[in-house]
């Protein structure tokens, strides 16, 4: 057609161009994106890292190389329960106690290892990372050094647990003479002590130092245990004996007369250590009537001249002197 013609338009399909009608467009559904994480790329990695941190470990334990355990230990790989055994009771205990730094917690198993190792620091390493100490290690404690038995109190271990042989810890230490445990037993506030641990101690030589604290902790003195003192010639003890019994006993006229005769009257403290003067019937402590008696060469009574060779020896009165204070604590007791 010509320019500036009249005549429309017309396409090469001889359509007409029309305008748009948005009443035909067709509007597209939303588009739904998914956001559920894909699965990993390589979902056998972390089995397969764990078999072969296992098979690392199982090598270098028996090849006792360390560095190995260490790296495996520091990539998370925990061993069982029989390969802590294995590294408490066999490795180089510097080896052992680098792998024990690294562990969490450990079964009650090797406690009975570490007790059997009997090395402080690593015992006490291992002690720490387990939950609670078995009670049935108790008899094992009573055979090893003091050390291990203190450790295991201190970390909640109950003192007054019966051993296969049905006595308490304490009675067996006493029995069997064991210093360093009874000192730690009774160093432990909820140790249980009877009456026949103290007898026991006040007897025994080596024990007498241990009396006074047994009989303060002990809730069973009796009154004719103040014999037992004064024949065990023990002062600590008896004082102590006294002193429990006093507020049940001091109102009574037959205490006063025990007091007495167990009171020396230069110091007015308790003594077990007497001795006695010809003239009359004081009893004094030994070591404050032979200091009287040098320096002053005179009664402390009577003020009458006395030297130390005039005093009766307590093996010369003790068996009277027992058998007056004996009828007088059974009087006691009767009331």
């Amino acid at each position: 057609m010509l320019l500036g013609s009249s005549q429309p338009v017309t396409l090469e399909d001889n359509s007409m161009v029309k305008p748009c009608d948005s009443s035909n467009i067709q509007i597209q559904d939303k588009i739904v994106i998914d956001r559920t994480p894909n699965p990993p790329v390589h979902p056998v990695t972390l089995p397969v890292h764990s078999n072969i941190l296992a098979m690392r470990f199982r090598k270098a334990l028996k090849t006792n190389k360390i560095t190995v355990l260490q790296r495996c230990l520091e990539s998370g790989y925990i061993p069982s329960d029989s390969q802590w055994l294995t590294i408490i009771s066999r490795l180089h205990v510097n080896s052992a106690l680098n792998c024990l730094h690294l562990a969490r917690t450990l079964s009650t198993k090797c406690v009975t290892v570490a007790i059997r190792r009997q090395h402080k620091k690593l015992f006490k390493e291992v002690v720490t990372r387990v939950d609670i100490i078995p009670q049935s290690q108790i008899d094992v404690l009573m055979s090893v050094p003091a050390y291990y038995l203190e450790v295991c109190l201190n970390r909640g271990l109950d003192p007054n647990l019966k051993l296969k042989n049905h006595r308490l810890p304490l009675e067996h230490a006493c029995a069997h003479s064991r210093i360093a445990h009874i000192e730690i037993l009774l160093n432990d506030t909820r140790t249980t002590v009877s009456q026949n641990v103290c007898r026991f101690m006040i007897r025994q030589t080596k024990q007498q130092k241990f009396a006074e604290k047994a009989i303060e902790l002990c809730e069973n003195i009796v009154p004719d245990m103040i014999l037992e003192a004064i024949v065990a010639n023990v002062t600590s003890a008896l004082c102590s004996i006294m002193s429990k019994l006093e507020t049940n006993y001091e109102d009574r006229p037959e205490w006063n007369e025990i007091t007495h005769m167990l009171r020396c009257p230069i110091s007015h403290d308790y003594s077990a250590d007497l001795v006695k003067t010809p003239i009359n019937n004081h009893y004094y402590d030994r070591v404050q009537l032979l200091t009287w008696v040098r320096s002053k060469g005179t009664d402390p009574m009577t003020r009458a001249p006395l030297q130390e060779s005039d005093l009766l020896l307590r093996s010369e009165f003790l068996s009277e002197y027992a058998k007056s204070l004996q009828q007088k604590i059974q009087e006691l007791d009767k009331k």
